[in-house]
């Protein structure tokens, strides 16, 4: 199973009605279910920052720029880190040693996905983005609980968030570094 494609998605969990974070921390437990019915669970910390700019172009338009950036820590089964800007993603793979960066074709468009998110019960939603149908559940609170989908390998992906924190005053934004290890193998997709 590939993990890498239902990493990024993590952030279809908000919908327009819902008010988008500026920041969020969360542990996370994920389970990738094959068609097969075998599954994986993993375990980590996942960190989120979202990017709002505007810049003037050389025809002095104003440009507005958004985008997510995330870090995902796996802590079990294997220790991994995965990190998006929005265009790419680097993983991290400890146990391997091994360290691959991938563009994204499409780039991850955070506002697209909360545009067409529907309510389909109380806190619960639906959006369906590039293909892919999204169930999203929040909390009492109105914060991300859980999110299920079928990844492009044809792959249950659920994702559970505990101990959920929105907006952060005091945000740490090193949190989101991915660390490189420069005797580690480099594998650019």
């Amino acid at each position: 199973m590939k993990l890498l494609w239902a990493i990024p998605l993590l952030m279809v969990g908000l919908n327009a009605e819902i008010t988008l974070p500026e920041n969020f921390e969360s542990n996370f437990e994920q389970t990738v279910t094959n068609e097969k019915g075998k599954a994986i669970h993993y375990e980590g910390n996942v960190v989120y920052r979202y990017n709002k700019y505007v810049y003037i172009n050389s025809m002095g338009k104003e440009i507005e720029i958004t985008n997510g950036l995330f870090k995902w820590h796996y802590a079990s089964p294997t220790q991994k880190e995965v990190c998006s800007d929005g265009m790419q993603i680097v993983v991290i793979d400890h146990d391997l040693e091994q360290i691959s960066k991938y563009i994204i074709d499409e780039g991850f468009d955070l506002e697209k996905i909360l545009k067409v998110a529907q309510e389909t019960a109380p806190l619960e939603y639906k959006a369906t983005y590039q293909d892919v149908v999204y169930h999203i559940i929040l909390d009492a609170n109105r914060q991300l609980s859980k999110i299920s989908y079928i990844d492009n390998m044809d792959n249950r992906v659920d994702i559970l968030f505990r101990q959920m924190h929105y907006n952060i005053p005091s945000f740490d934004e090193t949190k989101l570094e991915c660390p490189i290890n420069s005797d580690y193998d480099v594998i650019e997709g």
